[in-house]
């Protein structure tokens, strides 16, 4: 879909003050964005700073993903077990298939995702996620190191 921008009125809308931000690592190849993935959820943060988080987690080597958690209450319902879907925020899965000719969109996401590994989203120092929050790829703990 291209980019769109849309004036729209201001209270057509409903809030959350604590959103779930789920953080997808995938260990990528140098061309790919498929392979395994870890997956944390992430509250008491905003995006910015999810995005700090994920980019320290990944590196020069892994591609990261991150998407909204949305609890559809009907959804869950219908289907127990079944009723968070997610929004993405940055990037998408990485282990879609987008080598379709029509998923051209989709692989264009994947090539930036690609990119953020040598070229990572800059932030200011106020909006990097506090210290002492869990490092589990650079302190040591992560299992797959």
């Amino acid at each position: 879909m291209p980019v769109q921008i849309v004036r729209v009125p201001e209270r057509h809308s409903w809030e959350d003050h604590g959103p779930r931000l789920r953080v997808y690592l995938h260990g990528s190849s140098e061309s790919s964005t498929s392979g395994w993935a870890d997956t944390y959820d992430v509250t008491g943060a905003d995006v910015l700073q999810v995005i700090d988080w994920a980019q320290k987690q990944a590196g020069d080597t892994l591609t990261y993903a991150i998407a909204l958690g949305w609890d559809d209450t009907e959804a869950e319902k219908l289907n127990p077990g079944r009723g968070r879907g997610l929004v993405w925020l940055v990037g998408m899965d990485g282990n879609d298939n987008t080598t379709d000719p029509v998923c051209a969109e989709e692989a264009e996401v994947q090539r930036r995702m690609l990119v953020r590994r040598s070229s990572p989203v800059a932030l200011g120092r106020d909006d990097r996620v506090p210290p002492g929050v869990p490092d589990p790829y650079n302190d040591g703990s992560d299992s797959r190191q």
